[in-house]
């Protein structure tokens, strides 16, 4: 038996939910997607086991997600290693002091944090040469703009997503990308599809950080026309 489910919200949603409490507790994948269209299959046909592999251990999931985090984040904080996982926190933190004990961790202090941060003891060995600055074009949803704290800590840039906020209310737009540049946060683009004529559409044009618009407009605009080609190639 497959089930083919269009993504929605609201309360029609509840059969889309029930699929996906039972994708998280392992009884059915995704076996196929196309769009917004998912394909749901039972995980042992989809797989074809005969029978199921042994479940992580909760030690063996926790060293994943703390591992997971230090590679993706760099320096890391319970709070953004266990990211909507409050009750796993307690755990995570003595996790932690045990592999800074075994001096695989290093305690840093981060300017403006009341949480403590760690990273690994090699990662002062393998500090990365300068590169130059690279513009990136982030999703409303890009794990970095999804941690608001972390965000507001590293980048001093508040996001607020205001595509429920009604439109008179709305301070930069319905879908707003914010714009990275190098460490900054410079721009913040209310971005918009148009896939029937074939191009990208900028909505409004906020400029954010206090940087200097006039020396970053020629690098936004390259950026934007890779984002365009990015977003047309994908539909």
């Amino acid at each position: 038996m497959c089930w083919w489910i269009r993504t929605t919200r609201g309360p029609a949603a509840s059969l889309p939910s029930a699929l996906e409490v039972a994708f998280y507790k392992g009884l059915v994948t995704i076996s196929r997607r196309a769009g917004m269209l998912k394909t749901y299959e039972l995980l042992t046909r989809h797989f074809n086991w005969d029978r199921r592999p042994r479940a992580a251990t909760e030690s063996e999931t926790m060293n994943y997600v703390l591992d997971r985090a230090l590679r993706s984040q760099g320096i890391v904080s319970v709070e953004s290693i266990c990211y909507q996982d409050a009750p796993r926190k307690p755990a995570m933190r003595r996790l932690v002091e045990s592999r800074v004990r075994r001096k695989e961790l290093i305690s840093v202090q981060v300017e403006g944090a009341s949480q403590s941060h760690w990273i690994r003891t090699d990662a002062l060995d393998t500090l990365p040469d300068p590169v130059p600055e690279q513009i990136h074009i982030l999703s409303p949803f890009d794990p970095l703009i999804i941690q608001r704290k972390r965000l507001r800590l590293f980048f001093g840039y508040e996001y607020r997503f205001e595509a429920y906020v009604p439109k008179h209310k709305r301070v930069f737009g319905y879908f707003v990308c914010p714009v990275l540049i190098g460490d900054r946060i410079v721009a913040a683009l209310d971005l918009k599809t148009d896939r029937q004529r074939q191009n990208l559409l900028v909505q409004r044009w906020n400029w954010v950080g206090g940087g200097a618009a006039s020396a970053h407009r020629h690098g936004v605009e390259a950026a934007l026309h890779r984002f365009e080609k990015f977003q047309l190639r994908r539909s």
